[in-house]
């Protein structure tokens, strides 16, 4: 609301508040401006009460926001004038003038006449000045995007001529033109420049700048990133370290930055010492502290120390206690004491917990989340994370906690405030993949879904998605249900359908699978989680090859398979999507047929890891392991072609063709095993927040036997590669070299292979 409008809503309120019904014996329209005339039908057209009425408040602030929308007016308010037995209501506007002419002076970069397209006026319009500047809002965006980050405009309108209309005249004034083509950082010695650069939120130009228009000038981020240095050298015990002032110097066609970097000494800790505790003994205290004497004073340690000593008492029930530390110079060279100095707080428990904000969440929802309940002890350690759990679900755009406080000083609410954010997702757009070719997708998601709540089905916390592939190589149809805390439980239900057919499995035979599945999934404490899924889908293998192995030609046709797996996952990563550390593990089994039914009766067992391990200046080692061994029993003779296992390709063995690396047949055509070994090292060096420099070495044995342990049949590879993280399009480049190959898929040359995502 206008503040205008609010202060006059305000006024009329409070009149309304001492008068009674009063009877509207009048209603006029009036300009603002004296002497200046108005089309008065204009405005009678979206007045609501009429003369005899009682006066309605309400009615009348309806009236005046209707008219703001038509943005005929620069102002429109209302006033009451009392009159013997009523009163009579006044409406006051202020019509913005016409354009008779509207021109732009000062343009170089875009043209005048662009300007003036830009701003999407034309004559005749209504503005004033504060539209205009609203419409040269998307044009000083344009310019910032082409990096004239000083651009301003001058709007000068002449008085509104008797017919109402007015000359606008945009002056323009550039600016110099400021891209940052580099920054350096001279007497840095701990950091690469690329992890001096990660820190900054000014950021150099760089190939897709002219989309993106990354690496403009922004002095005002400069200033703050100043601070961000000295804090990543203080994190390393450079207490003292003094990064800029900056200076900026011409470098060629842009701007170069260049940030000195005073380093400094290197501190180390004397002593870490706690004071004002009465409840607990300092040394236990002093152990929460995540630093050693003798070891580095690093910053961000010595900040965890003084939260892990305040949660220590909050998680006892102590909320509200505070603790500060000071870090004092020793007489010994380059040392440090750090003293943290406790407030103790107080035993206190919760007598309510408030939701608010959820708009759209029913209550339940939130609630199942929650850590703390009425009348438990506050912790406030329970509540950070419970804030934290609501943040998580994906469709908050801010969930917060509040403390309090009643009229007993031992007593509190606990509140938790939220925002209702976009829960509900459309994507459409093209990927490609060596093995896939292209591939064009639309996918609808709805996650804050509810089945059960027509016709919004929004607020239940339940998950909805449908996506529909179709590509050269392969057309997908897959629609999942995904309801957490199913029965009430901390257990996920998740039901999906689909139709996948594939033609890059083989040169020899195409594939379709149409089914559904239902799967449960439960956390089993700290990382773990277990699963267990059932999958009933008929598969048809079609458009056989006559040259093709005997393998595939007993497959050909439909074959129902029924089967249940079951999983156990610990997922330690930092990160899902570009992690540094941690780690995630997948430990599975399962089995088809047997007393599930359908035509095929197998069981397999896999495990499979992959490892991130932090090394020097940001760079990460990853290891990856993948073991699987698949066998047939019952009235089975023989495991499908479809569940043989492969190797090779984009995902595993990137020196060799898509399930090249496997046993074959006579015809030396490739058709699966039943064991399989797969490790890969990949070294990840970061060049830019965006782009990383890959070496890797993937290894890898396809027996054609179940569970057997010969290790003799290796292929391998080695390469280079390129990761470009653009969020929501990544990147993968790889070129890769053969090192152990057999003779069916031997390769001189080298192997190029493109993946847009991320791999496990």
């Amino acid at each position: 609301m206008k503040p205008t409008s609010f202060l006059l809503t305000v006024l009329i309120l409070g009149y309304s508040l001492f008068a009674s019904a009063m009877e509207i014996l009048d209603i006029r329209v009036r300009s603002q401006v004296p002497g200046r005339e108005i089309e008065t039908s204009a405005v009678t057209a979206f007045i609501q009460p009429e003369i005899g009425d009682d006066y309605d408040p309400q009615l009348v602030n309806q009236d005046i926001h209707r008219l703001q929308e038509t943005g005929r007016y620069a102002y429109v308010g209302a006033e009451l004038v009392s009159r013997p037995g009523g009163v009579e209501l006044v409406y006051v506007v202020e019509e913005r003038p016409r354009i008779r002419s509207l021109s732009v002076r000062g343009g170089s970069h875009y043209s005048n006449t662009r300007i003036r397209d830009m701003m999407e006026l034309n004559l005749s319009d209504r503005v004033d000045r504060a539209l205009i500047l609203t419409k040269l809002e998307e044009v000083r965006r344009r310019y910032h995007k082409n990096f004239y980050n000083r651009v301003s405009f001058d709007v000068e309108m002449t008085p509104p001529d008797e017919e109402g209309f007015t000359q606008v005249t945009v002056t323009v004034d550039e600016g110099p033109r400021e891209r940052v083509r580099s920054i350096r950082f001279p007497g840095n010695t701990e950091f690469s420049r690329t992890q001096l650069k990660r820190a900054m939120g000014q950021k150099e130009t760089w190939i897709l700048s002219v989309f993106t228009g990354r690496g403009g000038l922004d002095e005002a981020q400069l200033r703050q990133d100043m601070a961000a240095l000295e804090e990543l050298y203080r994190e390393e015990g450079y207490l003292d370290a003094k990064a800029g002032p900056y200076r900026l110097e011409e470098d060629g066609s842009g701007l170069r930055v260049v940030v000195p970097i005073e380093p400094f000494a290197q501190y180390r800790v004397n002593s870490i010492q706690v004071e004002g505790n009465t409840l607990y003994p300092s040394s236990l205290l002093g152990a929460q502290v995540p630093l050693q004497v003798g070891g580095v004073a690093e910053s961000d340690k010595i900040q965890v120390g003084g939260n892990r000593i305040r949660d220590f008492y909050n998680n006892r029930g102590y909320s509200q206690t505070r603790v500060s530390q000071r870090i004092l110079l020793t007489g010994a060279e380059n040392t440090v004491d750090i003293i943290y100095s406790v407030n103790e707080g107080r035993v206190a428990r919760v007598r309510n917990v408030i939701i608010r904000g959820n708009t759209r969440t029913k209550d339940p929802v939130i609630r199942r989340e929650l850590l703390v309940y009425p009348g438990d002890t506050l912790n406030e350690v329970k509540a950070r994370n419970s804030a934290a759990r609501l943040r998580n679900l994906g469709f908050f755009d801010s969930a917060n906690y509040m403390l309090l406080p009643t009229e007993d000083p031992d007593v509190y609410d606990v509140e938790f405030d939220v925002t209702e954010g976009r829960s509900g997702q459309f994507l459409a757009g093209v990927g490609f993949s060596s093995e896939d070719k292209l591939v064009g997708f639309i996918e609808l998601s709805q996650g804050n879904f509810d089945l059960f709540d027509p016709p919004s089905f929004t607020g239940g916390g339940e998950k909805l998605r449908t996506r529909l592939q179709l590509g050269t190589e392969r057309r997908d149809i897959d629609v999942s249900y995904v309801k957490p805390w199913f029965l009430d439980q901390q257990l996920t239900l998740t039901v999906s359908g689909f139709q996948n057919e594939r033609r890059f499995l083989s040169d020899d035979y195409n594939q379709k699978n149409t089914g559904g599945s239902v799967g449960l999934r439960k956390s089993l404490g700290g990382r773990w989680r277990g699963g267990v899924t059932y999958t009933l889908e008929e598969i048809d293998v079609f458009d056989v090859a006559d040259d093709a192995s005997e393998v595939i030609k007993i497959e050909e046709g439909t074959s129902l398979r029924s089967g249940l797996d079951f999983s156990i996952t610990r997922d330690s990563r930092n990160q899902v999507w570009i992690p540094t550390r941690g780690g995630r593990v997948v430990l599975n089994t399962g089995f088809t047929g047997g007393a599930l039914g359908g035509d095929e009766e197998i069981y397999e067992v896999g495990i499979r890891s992959s490892y991130y391990y932090p090394t020097v200046w940001d760079h990460v080692l990853n290891l990856q392991g993948w073991v699987r061994s698949v066998e047939y029993y019952g009235d089975s003779n023989r495991v499908p072609i479809f569940d043989r296992l492969f190797l090779g390709g984009t995902r595993t063995l990137r020196g060799f063709r898509f399930r090249d690396v496997s046993p074959v047949d006579e015809n030396q055509d490739p058709v699966g095993g039943q064991t399989m070994y797969y490790a890969s090292a990949e070294y990840l060096i970061p060049l830019s927040e965006m782009f990383r420099y890959a070496m890797f070495y993937d290894w890898g044995v396809v027996n054609a036997e179940s569970f057997d342990t010969d290790l003799g049949e290796a292929n391998s590879n080695y390469g280079v590669g390129l990761r470009i993280d653009m969020p929501g399009f990544p990147l993968r480049f790889d070129y890769s070299w053969q090192h152990l190959n057999s003779e069916h898929n031997a390769q001189s040359s080298g192997r190029f292979s493109f993946l847009i995502g991320y791999s496990f």
